[in-house]
């Protein structure tokens, strides 16, 4: 079981300009053992986010160093597709469509564990059906760093 973690890209700001002690802990910990759970959506929202941004703890090239390290958990479309959402599930969700695909990344990781800012997307995976899985807005709040 990897050590995997799902970071939305609404909190990557705080990985451009790591200010708070929790981010810099969390930042830490990705580079030394941690592993991201990802899609290609989600790495291109990291993209935008960070607009050619070239310091060396944002989002994007904390994916280029995991990549390189093999830590990074890429789920591909095809893996997705395979992860039906049940239509009595997805009448239930509040968070926006394009998030759905985050929700099957977190729901697909080995710890099931999330951050993100998103409060929609936060009350959908806390409340997934069948899954014990946890989403955050503070790093501070997950055990990310504890390996089950």
């Amino acid at each position: 079981m990897k050590p995997d973690l799902f970071v939305d890209s609404n909190v990557s700001g705080h990985f451009a300009k790591p200010i708070r002690a929790d981010y810099k802990t969390l930042i830490e910990w990705l580079l030394d053992e941690g592993c991201l759970a990802v899609c290609q959506s989600l790495i291109q929202e990291y993209h935008a986010a960070v607009q050619g941004s070239t310091v060396p703890t944002t989002l994007v090239a904390i994916v280029h160093r995991l990549q390189r390290d093999g830590r990074l958990r890429q789920f591909s479309k095809k893996e997705l597709q395979a992860f039906p959402l049940p239509k009595h599930v997805r009448r239930r969700l509040r968070s926006n469509r394009a998030d759905h695909d985050f929700i099957k990344v977190v729901m697909r990781s080995d710890r099931k564990l999330a951050l993100s800012k998103d409060r929609k997307l936060a009350q959908d995976i806390n409340d997934f059906p069948g899954f014990d899985a946890r989403c955050e807005d503070a790093p501070s709040k997950l055990p990310y760093r504890m390996i089950p």
